[in-house]
């Protein structure tokens, strides 16, 4: 008889300007799980409004922090202090990577963006022990889940998502296994299911989720299998383009309005901090009145208060409607347009066949963002998902519904466009990999292996990850890479880097959990 337990679910987004956190109860009878009620917010002390600002306060030698959330917030009116507040880091991680960077992927190093990540990370963590864990250590009662930006995993060879990955299990020490990470948009997509809110369309329907966050925007294309409901995925394209950007423009509109004198500014750069935090207010509030069913045209208006590092005072009640707002981020709403233009145009969407488009993220809420997909696509085709900005929160605490020995993702990152599909070359049939009796032909450029239906070879064992690791076959050169798996890819006994490639020679073992393949290769003549 199958043994029946009960587990806990923590998920974690840990969003540009919000982190989130969500907590869900399964109970398993054998390998299958059931989900017990729904997801939950599960905010602890810190949160405020079920949020926690993700901004940190560091000590004087800027090695730890003092303090983190609201009250590192509030170090921002103390001018002595706030040059030691951080926030907005996370759109800096992988910035090193980057061709060309934005500015506001430059305000911090991808080293200090990663260092800030850790520091509130490990704190969050304790905390959850402390307050939803009765400060018992961390047990096989217990998984996280944590979502990340889908181009952490297949930009730059998924080098950010490898060493964002080696940096949370680091938080949690040797012990603790039981992590997971889920792609931000496949949160998503399981969250929309969950809430029926991706409609069954006509056969040739598509369906556009449009995730705005706080630094970048993902946009995924799909149609909805009319049997199973779920969405088969077309493609997507994403930008570092997010919620974010319109609260510095808002800073230099505020800092404008206060007649701070530019040389005051960069001889003080941390008061913008500041005024990047009232103008993230001041948007919030307008576009709460913009989107709501009797909106008025009322003036929001904040007395803000800034005093410099060297004792100078401005201080002015600072107005914003919708034509100075419209007018300071025009070139803002510009961008975003073309982004949407571009994500058309890359996956290829026949206008006539978007059947809806459904729009979540924190930047979601955006009153002009709103209007523009409205006006693009049609009224009626527009929908605004219900608290958009814990759409991915929610979701990735819904991955455990079916069976944990083999969770088949939402959708498969990357898919292959028709032209790299054109253009792959045949590989030789001389390389195979055997297990016992049964062979494994490597029968193109690339060959996955996991456990997921999808890889070309299947693996099933309850360590393997959905995708495990990859084959690469060139002018006769054989090399594997594990693609970031959770416990690891071993050649000829050593556990493999993730994302590195290693070469293969005839005879050579590959182990992953407790499936053994050898390295074989057909002889010619």
């Amino acid at each position: 008889m199958a043994i029946t337990k009960q587990q806990t679910l923590f998920a974690l987004d840990c969003g540009a300007t919000n982190w989130r956190l969500y907590r869900s109860a399964y109970e398993w009878t054998g390998n299958r799980a059931t989900l017990l009620g729904e997801p939950q917010a599960s905010p602890i002390t810190s949160f405020i409004d079920r949020k926690l600002p993700s901004i940190i306060y560091l000590d004087p030698e800027g090695a730890d922090l003092e303090s983190f959330g609201e009250l590192a917030q509030q170090e921002l009116e103390n001018e002595k202090n706030r040059g030691r507040v951080r926030e907005y880091f996370k759109p800096c991680i992988g910035s090193h990577l980057e061709e060309n960077p934005l500015p506001h992927q430059r305000r911090y190093t991808h080293a200090q963006a990663m260092q800030y990540t850790r520091l509130l990370l490990s704190t969050i963590l304790e905390q959850i022990r402390q307050e939803k864990w009765r400060a018992e250590t961390f047990d096989d009662r217990l998984w996280f889940a944590f979502a990340y930006p889908i181009h952490w995993r297949y930009d730059h060879g998924g080098k950010i998502f490898a060493e964002y990955q080696q940096l949370v299990r680091e938080c949690f020490g040797d012990t603790f296994k039981q992590i997971r990470f889920v792609a931000e948009p496949e949160g998503a997509i399981l969250s929309l299911q969950h809430r029926g809110l991706l409609e069954k369309q006509n056969h040739n329907d598509i369906t556009l989720i449009v995730d705005v966050g706080g630094s970048t925007t993902d946009i995924i294309a799909g149609q909805i299998d009319p049997i199973n409901g779920n969405l088969n995925y077309l493609g997507r394209y994403g930008e570092p383009f997010g919620g974010g950007l319109y609260d510095a423009e808002l800073a230099k509109y505020i800092a404008d309005e206060l007649n701070i004198p530019a040389s005051a500014l960069a001889d003080d750069p941390s008061a913008l901090v500041s005024l990047r935090i009232s103008g993230q207010r001041l948007k919030e509030s307008l576009s709460r009145q913009m989107m709501s069913p009797g909106k008025n045209n009322a003036t929001h208006q904040r007395n803000i208060t800034l005093v410099m590092r060297d004792g100078t005072v401005f201080r002015r009640l600072i107005a914003l409607d919708e034509a100075r707002f419209k007018k300071v981020t025009s070139h803002l709403d510009s961008d975003f347009r073309n982004l949407i233009e571009k994500a058309v145009t890359e996956i290829a969407i026949p206008q006539k066949d978007i059947g809806q488009v459904v729009l979540v993220g924190g930047g979601a809420q955006l009153f002009t963002i709103m209007t523009f997909l409205r006006e693009r696509f049609g009224t009626e085709k527009v929908l605004l998902a219900d608290n958009p900005d814990e759409v991915v929160v929610q979701g990735i605490g819904l991955e455990y519904q079916e069976s944990f020995d083999d969770i088949e993702p939402t959708i498969i990152f990357p898919a292959p466009s028709p032209t790299e599909a054109s253009t792959k070359e045949p590989a030789s049939p001389a390389w195979f990999l055997q297990r016992e009796t049964e062979q494994f032909p490597i029968q193109s450029v690339t060959t996955t292996l996991g456990r997921g239906k999808s890889n070309d070879i299947r693996v099933d064992d309850i360590k393997a990850s959905r995708l495990h690791a990859e084959i690469t076959l060139s002018k006769s050169k054989l090399e594997i890479t594990d693609k970031g798996s959770t416990n690891g890819t071993f050649l000829n006994g050593q556990r493999l880097k993730p994302y590195e490639s290693n070469l293969l020679e005839i005879g050579a073992m590959i182990s992953i959990g407790k499936i053994k393949f050898e390295v074989k290769q057909i002889k010619n003549g």
